[in-house]
């Protein structure tokens, strides 16, 4: 864990060495990137620049938290899933139990079960066993 730790963070620090070695040309960049140098007002050129990208970034989240939050939760199924009666779960239809083919790191067998438990308590009329 030490070994990956310092890996990661020695780029990082040479990074930050040659970003204050260089301190004027890494503002100047920044500056510019972000928008706010060489416009008529400041925040005209970073809503015209960098700004503006926001919202792209924004629906771009919105698309993958959707995404996430309606697929299969059979571990490393990127599939689109439904909902398991009776469960917390959703499945594809590969991973459903009602279609013969797992919640991220929940089993194929748990949802089957859960769902065989679901369907005897429909047939037992909803009492509890």
């Amino acid at each position: 864990m030490k070994r990956k730790l310092t890996i990661a963070l020695v780029p990082a620090v040479a990074l930050l060495i040659l970003a204050i070695i260089y301190w004027t040309d890494t503002a100047h960049w920044f500056l510019r990137y972000t928008g706010a140098d060489a416009e008529p007002g400041t925040w005209y050129g970073f809503w015209s620049g960098f700004g503006g990208a926001i919202p792209d970034f924004l629906i771009l989240g919105s698309i993958v938290t959707i995404y996430r939050h309606h697929n299969c939760h059979v571990k490393g199924c990127l599939r689109l899933g439904k909902p398991v009666e009776g469960t917390p779960y959703l499945a594809c239809p590969l991973h459903h139990p009602a279609h013969e083919g797992d919640k991220r790191s929940v089993s194929e067998e748990i949802i089957k079960l859960a769902h065989k438990a679901h369907l005897e308590r429909e047939a037992s009329g909803g009492r509890a066993a």
